[in-house]
């Protein structure tokens, strides 16, 4: 349930995209075209009851969250007023001990991090990650780039064809492929997965004239691939893209809609 959640969800946020304004009303009324489209009856009993099992569940896990929170800010008050007490008494010993355990916290807290800001499929960033790195409280991009908005082609004709399992290998498969690639180049690179099939590049220190032949180039490469399932079957895959330029204090959602009509664009020129 959580999985067809998630997908009517992400496209429902696509299809608002182009809305200024999204009142309660309009979201509903996408969200239950969407839900039909997947075979979910949102007005069913099983479903409303699995809804508040998830709502549970995520629940559950912002307490989780809070928990590990307050007992790292402890142990890091803690960790700070024995450093001063051993600094005032010259304690190296205990300084070293001192050392060892901020280094185990600092473990802790990139472990919450990950949880909070890594998408669990893919491990690239979530749209959480670009609300609280990319951008400022406005909604605005903090620094200068590129942003390249990626669409699977082919992810929902293989789900409804062959299976979630199946497409989500694909879109791992394909992530860690631009991922590769991007190291390869020596790129200033975020990735960021925006919804089921759509991700998001956020790239530092380079041109649009440099980026979109090696875009071209990463497609073309995994275009060639030929990818084999489990059971034996035997595809190939793409994606198309668009690109922009950003600027600090740019609007994001802003660019994203312009980005995401260049990538519309690029693929009907490739059709």
């Amino acid at each position: 349930m959580k999985g067809n959640l998630k997908k009517i969800t992400d496209i429902t946020i696509q299809d608002l995209l182009q809305h200024e304004i999204i009142l309660p009303s309009i979201y509903f009324e996408s969200f239950d075209k969407n839900a039909k489209k997947l075979s979910v009856d949102i007005n069913d009993a099983k479903f409303e009851n699995e809804i508040s099992n998830l709502l549970i569940d995520e629940l559950k896990n912002i307490n989780n969250y809070m928990k590990k929170t307050v007992d790292n800010i402890d142990l890091l008050s803690e960790a700070t007023n024995d450093a001063q007490q051993a600094i005032k008494n010259k304690d190296e010993k205990k300084l070293k001990i001192i050392n060892s355990s901020i280094g185990e916290l600092k473990n802790e807290i990139n472990a919450l991090k990950h949880l909070i800001y890594l998408d669990p499929l893919t491990k690239t960033y979530n749209r959480r990650w670009i609300y609280n790195h990319v951008l400022d409280k406005e909604g605005m991009f903090k620094n200068n780039g590129l942003l390249v908005f990626i669409n699977l082609t082919d992810c929902d004709y293989l789900a409804e064809k062959y299976g979630n399992q199946l497409a989500d290998n694909v879109i791992l498969y394909i992530t860690k492929f631009i991922n590769e690639q991007c190291r390869n180049e020596n790129l200033h690179f975020n990735i960021a997965r925006y919804s089921d099939h759509q991700f998001v590049l956020f790239i530092t220190q380079e041109t649009t004239e440099n980026i979109i032949p090696f875009i071209k180039n990463v497609r073309r490469e995994l275009a060639n691939t030929t990818l084999k399932s489990k059971s034996g079957l035997m595809f190939k895959t793409s994606f198309n893209f668009g690109l922009r330029p950003y600027q600090e204090t740019e609007n994001f959602q802003d660019t994203l809609e312009r980005t995401a009509e260049l990538s519309m664009q690029e693929k009907e020129t490739n059709q």
